[in-house]
């Protein structure tokens, strides 16, 4: 009995290149679609840490000016007065918890923040943001796991460097110049820092990238508010920073 012919056949090598050519049509495209999703995630992780980081400074900046100028004084004998009048102890409230024998009481500066200059720094240099913290954030690392208690800090900007802090603390012995301060970084994406006045002449308000002084050109005149620009790979964000004021001169709206 003769078998029959075959009548199968195996791919020509056309079909072989065409499903080679469509497999691997497949394969670029999925790993475009993978490339393209990693990109956007990046971007977007990207641009969020940027704005995380924009009202964090913000946001740390704005409590730590908040808290200013308030120190814990010890308490004074009933015949001793206190020596600094500005610094007079606050009577407690009722409900805050805090009564004359709990061992100190909190002193409220009237200028919680003020112009001052760096220590050793000469009288044609401009003068610096200065405040007081009671409690050193954690950002403000002390020596040796010393406990950094009462600091007087300066708030410095650096076109190339940034926005820091610098600061010491009172159980520091000498402070005569910059090099005895310390130095610690709060954000190297600060591009600008300018002081927003208001102009009472003008009933308008001012910016100064310097510090303004009175019309007789004698004292220094404490900004409302200071500008931050960000800057990060081309794109800039600003933040406004409220500037305490003392009572005795504080503008009524």
């Amino acid at each position: 009995m003769l078998k029959q012919p075959s009548t199968r056949h195996g791919m020509s090598l056309i079909e072989v290149i065409l499903a080679i050519s469509v497999a691997g049509f497949v394969l670029t495209a999925a790993v475009s679609l993978l490339v393209s999703i990693s990109s956007i995630w990046s971007e977007r992780s990207e641009r969020h840490f940027f704005t995380d980081h924009v009202d964090g400074v913000s946001e740390f900046l704005n409590a730590t000016f908040a808290a200013s100028g308030v120190e814990i004084a010890a308490n004074l004998d009933e015949n001793q007065e206190p020596t600094d009048p500005e610094l007079e102890p606050t009577e407690p409230d009722d409900n805050s918890g805090t009564s004359p024998d709990s061992g100190s009481l909190l002193n409220s500066s009237d200028e919680p923040i003020r112009w001052e200059r760096l220590p050793g720094s000469a009288n044609y240099q401009d003068p610096l943001l200065n405040f007081s913290m009671t409690d050193a954030p954690p950002i403000l690392v002390g020596l040796e796991n010393t406990p950094t208690l009462d600091i007087n800090a300066f708030l410095h900007f650096e076109a190339d460097e940034g926005l820091s802090f610098l600061w010491h603390s009172i159980l520091q012995e000498e402070v005569d110049d910059i090099n005895d301060l310390r130095r610690t970084l709060i954000s190297s994406l600060v591009d600008e820092i300018t002081y927003i006045y208001w102009d009472e002449r003008f009933e308008a308000w001012e910016e100064e990238d310097r510090p303004k002084k009175d019309e007789g050109g004698d004292q220094y005149i404490l900004p409302r508010f200071i500008k931050l620009v960000f800057e990060y790979e081309g794109e800039t964000k600003e933040r406004i920073l409220t500037i305490p004021v003392p009572t005795k001169s504080a503008l009524i709206f």
